[in-house]
């Protein structure tokens, strides 16, 4: 999969213009605040519909300006596509897709495949189960319009539930509600157990594999998906639980809130038997994200049989040179746009590369 052109209009800082990319490597290099990361940022909008950085769409629309736009044009095994999208300062959101408007994100999901890779992603190492669930997630929704769909269900109802238990002035008020909603949560999320399980199946052998060759096999990778539910068919999973859903009944009303399910999901980590969540260095936690982001792509190409693009944000100042070499000699098939502040080092300027410019919001090759 590759992005050929791109094209931007007031987006953040970045000005109307119009860029053709080359299928490898492609390099930004530009100071600090000049719209280097707001580049990379527009492509990978178009790929789920959302900043990685920023929660309000309005606030992706440059100081003063009404609208902001981005329009792609791509190829994958299956043909050209094009994606634009227009937002508006007051947080409307407009979607094109193949020429034609959508209003759900799922017909969005999938168009376009990214990864995204920033020192920020460190934090799906170092932060809460939250973020190793939001890893897991964007995978699944990208590939698999199914999950997508399980999952919000499952929100819903879980919000629903919530309310109720908020809501009700006694339990016995709250039972017949609760039966219901928890049907629906034991249904959805057995879905989601299901394939979160089947992903990091996948990941631990990529992620294993990719460490060993990032530190020179001197350290090992182990990943574990973990959840409170148990069972081994989708079947087992909705009963117990639906079953572990109605026997926390009590607890989750004192709480006001449910406290089970794979709400509570989480990715186990270690390094050479040691938690790296919590006890490793940043160094072996930066070393484990790029190893799950390298995972991801061999994922990506396992499942619909093609690299997705990478997107690189300011990453390799955190890497030393051998490592910045493995990333972008990664696959040649790959297309990466990397951004950073300084030339490439001397010692991997033999990778070919198409280098641009970035000043003001303005690219220039």
């Amino acid at each position: 999969m590759k992005v050929t052109e791109l094209q931007v209009s007031d987006y953040r800082n970045l000005s109307g213009q119009k860029l053709t990319l080359d299928k490898g490597l492609n390099v930004f290099v530009g100071d600090n605040a000049q719209g280097k990361t707001n580049l990379v940022e527009s492509v990978y909008l178009c790929c789920i519909g959302k900043s990685p950085r920023a929660d309000r769409d309005k606030d992706l629309v440059c100081w003063g300006k009404e609208s902001a736009y981005v329009h792609l044009r791509y190829n994958s095994r299956f043909g050209d596509g094009e994606i634009a999208i227009k937002l508006n300062s007051k947080g409307k959101k407009q979607i094109v897709v193949g020429g034609a408007p959508i209003t759900k994100v799922a017909d969005l999901l999938g168009n376009l495949n990214c990864v995204y890779f920033s020192p920020n992603e460190i934090r799906i190492i170092s932060s809460s189960p939250a973020e190793r669930r939001r890893f897991m997630d964007i995978d699944l929704c990208q590939t698999d319009k199914n999950y997508f769909y399980s999952l919000s269900r499952l929100n819903k109802a879980l919000l629903q539930r919530n309310n109720l238990l908020k809501a009700a002035a006694t339990l016995d008020e709250a039972r017949e509600m609760l039966f219901v909603w928890d049907k629906q949560i034991a249904e959805e999320g057995a879905q989601v157990i299901v394939k979160r399980r089947r992903f990091c199946e996948k990941l631990k052998d990529y992620a294993r594999r990719c460490h060993e060759k990032l530190t020179d096999g001197k350290e090992t990778l182990r990943l574990e998906y973990t959840t409170p539910i148990e069972g081994e068919t989708t079947e087992e999973i909705a009963q117990n639980y639906f079953d572990k859903l109605q026997a926390c009944a009590e607890r989750d009303f004192a709480a006001r809130h449910t406290t089970t399910g794979c709400q509570r999901d989480d990715v186990v980590l270690e390094v050479n038997d040691i938690d790296v969540r919590n006890f490793g260095s940043q160094g072996q936690q930066r070393t484990t994200a790029l190893a799950l982001k390298l995972g991801e792509l061999m994922i990506f190409k396992d499942i619909i049989g093609e690299y997705p693009v990478l997107l690189l944000d300011d990453v390799l100042s955190e890497l030393d040179v051998d490592r910045q070499r493995r990333l972008l000699t990664f696959d040649s098939r790959l297309q990466i746009l990397l951004t950073t502040a300084t030339e490439l080092p001397p010692e991997i300027v033999g990778i070919p590369y198409v280098k641009y410019r970035i000043a003001n919001g303005v690219v220039m090759k």
